[in-house]
């Protein structure tokens, strides 16, 4: 089950819960029609269960957004090739942004 929770009136967490365990997280800033993706986990145990996909579809749903914006290390290649099954276009770099590793700025337009 998804449930959203609103932190402020920008900042919000879907949380995928299976009962009261929160087994995923998916938090989100929206200012003026963009969402910015401030976190998305999926905790160890529970990966590759579409969990993290099923988070962001709920969001693409509930949300009345104009693009949705992130950043992802270079070498996180799980959240990459989820965000690009999703539709997410690389736009820009930030070298070294992660110490050595470079972060990868994404957009998807709605």
């Amino acid at each position: 089950m998804i449930e959203k929770e609103i932190l402020t009136n920008t900042d919000s967490v879907y949380n995928y819960k299976d009962g009261d365990k929160v087994l995923g997280y998916l938090e989100i800033r929206f200012v003026d029609g963009v969402i910015d993706i401030m976190n998305l986990f999926v905790n160890e145990e529970n990966r590759k269960q579409g969990i993290a996909t099923s988070l962001m579809e709920e969001m693409f749903k509930k949300e009345n957004y104009s693009r949705i914006m992130l950043e992802v290390n270079e070498n996180n290649i799980e959240a990459l090739r989820l965000y690009n099954k999703l539709g997410f276009k690389e736009i820009s770099l930030r070298d070294r942004y992660y110490g050595e590793d470079t972060a990868i700025i994404m957009e998807k337009v709605k």
